[in-house]
Formats: C-alpha cells, sequence, structure tokens
C-alpha cells in the first residue's frame, strides 16, 4: 500500500484500541468494532484530552466508545457524542483501512 502508514498487523475484536501518533495530526487511536476497523484522533470532543485509559477504549457493553475522563459515550462506527457534556459533537475520524493480509493502515490524507 503506497502513501499510507502501517499502524499494526492485527487488530482482534476488543475494548483495547491500538494507540498510534497521526503524521502530522497527533494521537490517535484504532479499534475493531462490530467486525469493521474504526479510527480517530485521540482527544475527546468536550475537553479535548485522550479518551482510553489503559488503551480501553470501549465501555462495558462493548457497545460504545466512552472517555475516560468525562464519561462522554461515542458511537464506535461514527464519532457521534450520544452521552454526556459533549451530546452532539464528534471525534475526528481517520482514514484507515484493513488489507487482505488483516494489516490496519493509516491512508494519507
Amino acid at each position: 500500500m503506497t502513501d499510507a502508514l502501517l499502524i499494526c498487523d492485527v487488530l482482534p475484536e476488543s475494548r483495547d484500541a491500538v494507540k498510534f501518533e497521526a503524521p502530522g495530526r497527533g494521537p490517535a487511536f484504532v479499534v475493531r468494532w462490530q467486525g469493521r476497523v474504526h479510527g480517530y484522533l485521540n482527544q475527546c470532543a468536550h475537553v479535548g484530552g485522550p479518551i482510553d485509559f489503559e488503551g480501553q477504549v470501549l465501555e462495558r457493553s462493548g457497545r460504545f466508545l466512552m472517555c475516560a475522563r468525562h464519561g462522554a459515550i461515542y458511537e464506535p462506527d461514527t464519532g457521534l457524542c450520544v452521552g454526556g457534556p459533549c451530546k452532539g459533537a464528534r471525534l475526528v475520524p481517520l482514514a484507515v483501512e484493513e488489507s487482505a493480509d488483516g494489516k490496519v493502515w493509516l491512508r494519507a490524507a
């Protein structure tokens, strides 16, 4: 894959994200949710700090991304905040894709 940054070789379905640095954009993460890969800047729409807690981004039920600082919850597939102090705001999405061999890539902007 040309003009893309390799994020990870494998991304299992779990509450854990793979964190990485998006060149020129800052801290970011990818997570697999319902079989699909989603990537966002690791910045809560409420205060801008990281949403993960020790790499975990999905809350206990696995239905939502959750900011560990203030409890804002986001739809994993859209980044839309559906509960908490920033309801209606969104996480900043990243163009990520999974290749046929299971590797996850950040596409060049």
